[in-house]
């Protein structure tokens, strides 16, 4: 990992340090059948396919490193061959001077078993072996950014799921009272009308408002429904008596926050590791222009041969240097292909770094008008409630008709649903920026929860230093 790595790395585990100290676990006790947001966001952690699937193309990519070592290590191949061979010949006799005897032809059957052992070493590849270690490793760490930004996301998702939910519930809530005060005034409407102090009008009015929110409600619980099977889709279960979200420290201010995007965010690592990868991959190309070296060796057996001995062994050892001449264009061509993949790469972070900061302006904008907008709909509730009865107490005077108290009412109701959706907005928005600022992720929110090391796996499938064993001997610029 290159200098600059390590610093953002530092930067990173200290700005999310005191970026995220949240109140998640000041929460008072509730029920056991109360959920909170990180008892959800674990459950999202640990359900998702999509995470899952995440980290089992990471243990993939994690086989990169370990075929790119092997290149640098021992090889070696038993072979053997067993054969039953059979010569015939012409019947021939051969009189032999001096003997008796002559030499007869025929056929001769034997069955020779050969076996043999060969091994190679590589001493000297130009660094081609260790520019792919390191290209391999390099795209491990941007291949663990980019779970981690699953990761945020998926999570992202379950929070918003999680608002989503509680704001559908309360909305049906209100328009559920609300139905049952438009009730009470449509059976007030028949009664004033039964004692001549009404009209039909009053009561017709009564009815479509009544009518109104019968369909404002079954909306409401439609919508509710589909908040809670978005919930489902995310965590594994149905919500269950969601508990108030918890608060969230943010950045003090803007440029802070972008600044942290900058460190923390994970598409700026993921994008910061792929450039490494291309600058290793430059060198892995240059490195078809060295010469190799390698030791080499073949133990071999023969048994059952025709003839006299039947039996033989030998053993080889020697060196082999390949010293390349020409390759068609070939090796230039994948120097040019890999230099241009660093400045895609490059360009490519740019872009990430542009398109961040516009994200986290946005965020921390639309986090300030939410704001704005709660603080209005707050004192639009204040004011409607006021008017509406103000408008009761006129019209028992006479001053103001049905009509009127029904416009009222329909005034107090928007402005409580507008303080619901404003919240919401808000919590929205906090969300966002704290995913922008790379700190909405398992570790960075301290979920209780047994997290997934992706390290673990590569330690495993590499743990195999008995197979390089000249490792040691061999300098790594060799390799």
């Amino acid at each position: 990992m290159s200098s600059r790595l390590v610093i953002r790395a530092t930067r990173r585990f200290f700005g999310l340090m005191l970026l995220t100290a949240v109140s998640m676990f000041a929460i008072p006790a509730v029920s056991s059948q109360a959920e909170t947001l990180e008892e959800a966001l674990i459950s999202a952690y640990n359900y998702h396919p999509k995470l899952k699937a995440e980290r089992a193309r990471l243990r993939e990519l994690d086989e990169n490193y370990v075929q790119a070592r092997s290149q640098g290590r021992l090889t070696s191949t038993l072979s053997g061959t067993a054969s039953i061979d059979a010569t015939r010949t012409p019947a021939l006799e051969i009189p032999v001077p001096g003997f008796d005897n002559v030499i007869r032809s025929g056929t001769t059957v034997s069955s020779p078993v050969a076996a043999q052992l060969q091994f190679i070493q590589p001493i000297y590849q130009g660094g081609r072996v260790s520019a792919l270690k390191s290209q391999s490793m390099a795209s491990i760490y941007a291949a663990r950014e980019g779970l981690r930004g699953q990761e945020t996301q998926i999570l992202l998702e379950t929070a918003n799921a999680y608002i989503d939910t509680i704001r559908d519930e309360e909305r049906a809530r209100i328009r559920r009272i609300n139905l049952q005060v438009i009730m009470r005034q449509k059976e007030a409407a028949d009664s004033r009308f039964e004692v001549g102090a009404g009209t039909r009008t009053d009561i017709a009015q009564a009815e479509a408002r009544l009518a109104g929110a019968k369909v404002g409600l079954a909306q409401a619980d439609a919508q509710l429904q589909v908040s809670r099977a978005n919930y489902k889709r995310l965590t594994g279960h149905l919500p269950e008596n969601l508990q108030p979200v918890p608060r969230f420290n943010l950045p003090g201010s803007e440029q802070e926050a972008v600044s942290l995007a900058y460190d923390n965010n994970p598409r700026i690592l993921a994008a910061l590791h792929a450039e490494a990868a291309g600058a290793a991959g430059i060198k892995a190309a240059r490195s078809a222009y060295k010469p190799s070296v390698a030791l080499t060796g073949s133990l071999s057996a023969l048994r059952g041969q025709a003839g006299f001995p039947d039996r033989a062994e030998s053993g080889v050892i020697g060196a082999r240097v390949s010293v390349p001449l020409t390759s068609g264009g070939m090796n230039k061509s994948r120097i040019r292909q890999a230099e241009n993949a660093k400045t895609r790469l490059q360009f490519e972070t740019r872009d990430v770094k542009i398109e961040l900061e516009a994200s986290v302006m946005q965020a921390w904008a639309g986090l300030q008008a939410a704001r704005e907008g709660l603080k209005s709909s707050q004192v639009q509730v204040q004011a409607a409630e006021v008017a509406f009865e103000g408008v009761q107490l006129e019209k028992d005077v006479g001053k103001r008709t049905a009509l009127d108290v029904l416009n009222a009412e329909q005034e107090v109701l928007n402005a409580r649903l507008s303080v619901i959706d404003s919240r919401t907005e808000v919590e929205r928005a906090i969300y966002r920026i704290l995913a922008l600022t790379g700190a909405f992720d398992a570790q960075s929110l301290a979920l209780e929860t047994k997290y997934y090391n992706p390290q673990d796996n590569l330690d495993d499938v590499s743990d195999d230093d008995y197979l390089g064993i000249v490792d040691e001997i061999i300098p790594e610029s060799w390799r």
